[in-house]
């Protein structure tokens, strides 16, 4: 049996390359793609998702009416979206609810008075789409088309956590919609 003589600095070496490898490796993070589609809201007009990200990132949230928790969360986010739908924050309040609920759906957001874009998947394309077996799930989806938060369940205070992943994604400023901008380009004032 022979023994061999360890060489202690090349392992170090060699051990802390490979720990400083990740690090770096970390800091580029590759996101899912998310998936375009298009579908009706609870007013009868078509929305598209891609259309929807040209005005700022998008919060989806699947939920259906007797998924308590859903109703709960899309409830709390009020107050945050009230606060920074001006920085361009948008939410999808996607019902996966059967066809035969829509007037029910149509009704309950009403009662609710949710601000949010609220999309009817009445045949579930979109929640195959994203693969979404637990509700509620919500993704929120950069302007780029790209995943880069995923929330699964709700229990209360979540809210503030989903807050900071949007501020992540979202300008330090008011976002000034495009038809307010004057022809010349120039300034107001000057």
């Amino acid at each position: 049996m022979s023994i061999k003589k360890t060489n202690w600095p090349a392992l170090a070496l060699a051990v802390a390359f490979c720990l400083a490898v990740p690090a770096f490796a970390a800091e580029e993070e590759e996101y899912e793609e998310a998936t375009d589609f298009t579908l009706m809201d609870v007013n009868g007009e078509e929305v598209t998702l891609f259309d929807l990200l040209e005005n700022g990132p998008v919060y989806m949230e699947c939920w259906d009416l007797p998924c308590v928790n859903c109703i709960a969360e899309l409830d709390a986010l009020m107050p945050t979206y009230d606060e920074l739908k001006d920085r361009g924050l948008q939410i999808i309040a996607l019902s996966v609810d059967k066809p035969a609920d829509e007037a029910r759906v149509k009704a309950f957001v009403a009662s609710k008075q949710w601000p949010y874009i609220t999309l009817l998947d009445q045949n579930q394309e979109v929640k195959s789409a994203y693969g979404i077996i637990i509700k509620p799930t919500a993704y929120l989806i950069n302007t780029e088309g790209q995943i880069v938060y995923t929330h699964i369940g709700y229990k209360k205070g979540d809210e503030d956590r989903i807050k900071e992943e949007f501020l992540k994604w979202l300008p330090e400023e008011p976002v000034e919609p495009e038809d307010e901008v004057e022809e010349t380009g120039e300034p107001e004032g000057e």
